[in-house]
């Protein structure tokens, strides 16, 4: 660091200089002239020059100029005074170089305090890369937690609400607005409640969500009871047979209402079934492998359970079948399909062989036909009267596979799902359980005058389907599917020759019923 005095010293410092240098030069003249004196005495002439020359000496040495004089005085003096400066520029100096030092310590010190903060943020900055990825990782697997439970518990929820739906489908009793609550309570459980060795427990509690759990289990309880109640141990059982010719389209037996029957069957023929929705969706392999159409027949027809009505809904007539609505619900067991007149047909007979052969007839066809029977409308029953009346409720059933839990084999169980649930099971929940075609007959004998077996439970009987147990006999809309392929070759002769030949239709219904009360 350069120190700068103060004006007056540096005047003071420059005059100083200058008289000294002039002081200088006077001694510097001195030196010369005793030197000069030297030199003369030593020559031969030497004393006598020398006495000449000390006379000047002293000659010039009295002429000396006051002022020079004056000015050596002046100049100590001033030597005197610059010497309490020299201190008091001594301190400064040494003050300034302390404040310097100082200076370097703090940049020394600021320096260090950088370089620390330098290192503490490296380090912090590896702590928290190191937490962030933890993090990450942390946050990737929750998800991944969260994501499986929620899809679970969906999945869980779902259970539940088909469990629901099937309790209300047999009891028909949450058609009510406390009904309604429950299953509005159950769709928005956000727990799934509290389950005890895998049996869903009841909470007392009378706030807060219940769960899942708190749902099945009131109506498990609930369940438990109705058993009894409803007459679900010890329902009731008939075999039923019905016309479709005379009781669903009121044409007459016999010979007289032939042609009105061919009409009816010639009506519902078409050129393919495979366009009908319904039966596209519902019947099992019903196209052709090659694309071809498939040509068949369609009976569409109701059934109702009313009070002066037949089966089909027509006013009930003599000769006419209907089911009684004291009970709350009536179900289908098995069901069976008979096409009278059918030649060809290979019924079991005493001693074998076939009722009519084909190879005398010009309307001969396969031993071996296949019918479906589908329902594709809403079922309706009452609800239990266990007041004094019963209200009539319809359901929408959606006849769907349980995915398995599984699925070891990997089998791909639909193409052409209606709803895909999540990567939790292999198979789409929502899977249409498709309906297969049946065998009909062409005699009533050849069903079994019996439905109950040697236990005292219903049994089908030969050449019967159990395909539709559990549904209710009263559906508002039916399609009977005969396809023209299991008729003969040729299916559009097939078709020919079985509207000249079969005289009627007939259904056989072996139906399980609750008095509900």
């Amino acid at each position: 660091m350069e120190l700068i005095p103060d004006a007056r010293l540096r005047q003071d410092v420059t005059r100083l200089g200058r008289l000294r240098l002039n002081l200088l030069a006077e001694l510097v003249d001195e030196d010369a002239q005793v030197d000069y004196f030297v030199a003369v005495i030593r020559s031969p002439d030497g004393l006598q020059q020398a006495a000449m020359s000390a006379n000047s000496i002293a000659i010039n040495q009295l002429n000396l100029d006051a002022s020079i004089k004056n000015a050596v005085v002046g100049l100590g003096q001033q030597e005197l005074a610059l010497q309490g400066d020299v201190i008091t520029i001594d301190q400064k100096a040494r003050a300034a170089s302390d404040a310097y030092a100082a200076y370097q310590a703090l940049v020394a010190k600021g320096l260090r305090i950088q370089e620390d903060r330098a290192a503490w943020r490296q380090h912090a900055a590896a702590l928290v890369q190191g937490y962030r990825t933890r993090d990450a990782a942390f946050r990737l697997f929750q998800n991944e937690k969260l994501e499986r439970y929620l899809t679970l518990f969906n999945l869980a929820g779902e259970y539940a609400f088909l469990a629901a739906q099937a309790y209300d489908y047999e009891t028909g009793l949450l058609g009510t607005s406390q009904g309604q609550a429950f299953l509005n309570e159950l769709i928005s459980a956000q727990a799934l409640g509290v389950v005890s060795d895998g049996i869903p427990q009841y909470s007392s509690t009378t706030s807060g969500d219940p769960g899942l759990a708190g749902a099945l289990a009131q109506m498990k309880g609930d369940w438990d009871v109705l058993k009894g109640r409803l007459g679900f141990n010890n329902p009731d059982g008939n075999g039923t047979t019905v016309s479709l010719r005379t009781e669903n389209y009121r044409v007459l037996p016999g010979t007289n209402g032939d042609l009105a029957w061919q009409g009816v069957l010639q009506q519902a023929r078409v050129p393919d079934i495979t366009a009908d929705a319904d039966v596209s969706r519902l019947c099992l392999q019903v196209a052709d492998p090659s694309g071809a159409p498939v040509p068949g027949i369609i009976l569409n027809f109701s059934t109702t359970v009313t009070r002066g009505l037949n089966l089909f809904g027509q006013q009930l007539a003599a000769g006419d079948h209907d089911f009684t609505p004291s009970t709350f619900a009536t179900k289908i067991f098995a069901v069976g399909v008979c096409l009278d007149a059918y030649i060809g047909m290979d019924n079991p007979a005493p001693g074998g062989g076939v009722v009519h052969d084909p190879s005398t007839d010009p309307n001969g066809l396969a031993a071996t036909p296949y019918v479906y029977l589908i329902p594709v409308g809403q079922d309706s029953m009452r609800s239990p009267p266990l007041g004094d009346a019963g209200n009539i409720r319809s359901w929408n059933v959606a006849d769907i596979a349980v995915p398995l839990p599984f699925n070891v084999s990997a089998a791909d169980f639909a193409s052409t799902p209606f709803y895909t649930s999540a990567n939790s099971l292999t198979e789409p929940l929502f899977t249409v359980r498709e309906h297969e075609a049946f065998r009909p007959v062409s005699t009533l004998s050849v069903f079994s005058p019996s439905i109950y077996g040697a236990t005292g439970a219903l049994q089908p009987s030969e050449y019967t389907n159990q395909r539709l147990i559990g549904r209710s006999i009263w559906n508002s809309q039916w399609k009977l599917v005969i396809p023209g392929g299991g008729l003969l070759a040729d299916p559009n002769a097939g078709l020919d020759r079985f509207i000249q030949s079969v005289k009627d239709i007939h259904l056989y219904f072996i139906t399980y019923s609750y008095a509900g009360n």
